[in-house]
């Protein structure tokens, strides 16, 4: 009988810490197609969900976001309305989606996330892709938003993120030591940091391009992705669902300017 609890105990125990490990890997794990070939999963439509400051924090800790094609998955996309973070960003909401980004980036922005919670930092995801129509309205509120037109900014393509530390509720905008250690994490993990530019002075964006230029991904150069085959499998699927759903938010926002 003895022998018999010893074993079953083992297996439980075993078990239990291959589950672990794989829950762990999984919060890194890029969505692979393969895994849902022959899978017709029904269609499930939410309502985009406008976030409060509160919960805004806790949305992106663990779970990776997946895009599955489906005909309305970009309605599912977060967004945030104006001044959410204490600031005037124009009339049009913005996506503060992670599956909105580039398989890779979106992952160094998940590690950029965690590594800063780990050192005490919480960090609000405030804009990820803009929409041209969004761009459009930033370019027109004057140079302290941005100087550049709809579809030079890397917000454009999947490839850059701005983000704010939150201190007792409130965004922190303004504490220059804060935000140095946030970006020396991001640079750390080989995004290029808008804090160390002067025109603008911009330390809440984040952005990775594989060295291209504006001009290259306007022109459809994708940037290099490491490892691709080893983490990132179906990144041409993950990339078509991107774009599609990118052109459905550009189609909306583009309506709304003209309202």
């Amino acid at each position: 009988m003895r022998l018999i609890v010893k074993i079953s105990a083992a297996v439980f125990f075993c078990c239990y810490s291959v589950t672990s490990g794989a829950q762990g890997l999984a919060a890194f794990r890029s969505y692979d197609c393969r895994e849902h070939e022959e899978v017709e999963a029904e269609e499930t439509f939410e309502e985009p969900i406008a976030l409060s400051l509160d919960s805004i924090i806790t949305s992106y800790e663990y779970e990776p976001p997946v895009n599955e094609d489906t005909t309305d998955g970009w309605k599912n996309w977060r967004y945030v309305e104006n001044y959410s973070f204490g600031k005037d960003r124009g009339t049009l909401p913005m996506i503060a989606d992670l599956g909105a980004l580039h398989p890779y980036f979106r992952d160094r922005i998940i590690e950029l996330i965690r590594v800063c919670k780990s050192k005490g930092i919480e960090l609000a995801v405030v804009e990820t892709y803009r929409t041209h129509a969004k761009q459009h309205e930033y370019k027109t509120m004057g140079k302290k938003y941005t100087s550049s037109a709809a579809g030079r900014s890397k917000h454009q393509y999947g490839l850059a993120v701005d983000v704010v530390p939150i201190v007792d509720s409130v965004a922190v905008w303004d504490n220059i030591a804060l935000w140095r250690k946030v970006g020396v994490t991001g640079e750390k993990l080989g995004l290029r940091w808008g804090g160390r530019w002067r025109k603008p002075f911009d330390p809440g964006h984040f952005e990775w391009t594989g060295g291209l230029s504006s001009s290259d991904l306007s022109a459809g150069v994708l940037p290099p992705t490491p490892k691709i085959e080893e983490h990132y499998p179906c990144l041409n699927a993950d990339l078509r669902v991107l774009r599609k759903y990118w052109s459905e938010w550009e189609t909306t926002q583009s309506a709304l300017t003209r309202k």
